[in-house]
């Protein structure tokens, strides 16, 4: 665990939400945020368009991912109950570099980036803190990216169970081998190597 994630106070759900029930005005705007529900195969976000929102996930798995003008994807991460995502560092209203999915039907709690400025003005002594939560959610993604530069497939896969066994179950072998940056064929004999009988998800 780097020190950046030690430092970050209310980066977990538990803690970001007991912050924001410590403010009871606040605490009622958060109640009243819409909920949403998505289907499976639906996207939150679509590439290149811009991003003003961000959701929370309360239940079911999404992805992050990347197409190019081939029409090739490339998963850039994974994400279940608890997590933040957005298509760019909020509050930042820029164009999404990729795509949002829910992998399984997805409940999530919605928040607009104006909303969220409004926040940071009228609650001066949370703003900061919000902010420093949602901007760490994406510094995770960029440490991620680094990992699948600097690491062999057999280890980065080790590390996506490590962080993300919760999730494994729910993800194609095909959709995992993207994330990693090699086919499925690729991580079936990692699999094999590994002693890891086949899931029965296919690939």
């Amino acid at each position: 665990m780097t020190s950046t994630t030690s430092a970050c106070t209310v980066c977990q759900p538990p803690a970001l939400e007991a912050l924001v029930r410590s403010e009871p005005a606040l605490a009622a705007l958060w109640q009243a945020l819409p909920r949403r529900q998505f289907g499976a195969g639906t996207l939150l976000q679509p590439a290149g368009e811009t991003s003003t929102r961000c959701w929370q996930v309360r239940s079911g798995v999404v992805r992050l991912f990347y197409l190019n003008e081939q029409g090739t994807e490339r998963n850039r991460s994974f994400h279940g109950t608890g997590s933040w995502v957005a298509g760019n560092l909020p509050p930042l209203a820029l164009p999404s570099p990729y795509a949002i999915e829910a992998l399984a039907p997805v409940e999530a709690v919605e928040l607009a980036y104006a909303t969220l400025q409004q926040w940071q003005r009228s609650f001066a002594h949370i703003g900061p803190l919000l902010e420093e939560a949602l901007g760490y959610v994406f510094q995770q993604h960029a440490q991620r990216e680094a990992e699948l530069l600097s690491h062999p497939p057999e280890v980065r896969y080790q590390s996506f169970l490590a962080t993300h066994g919760d999730l494994t179950p729910h993800l194609p072998q095909h959709h995992v081998a993207s994330y990693l940056g090699i086919s499925p064929v690729s991580l079936s004999r990692i699999r094999a190597r590994l002693g890891m009988l086949e899931a029965s998800r296919g690939v």
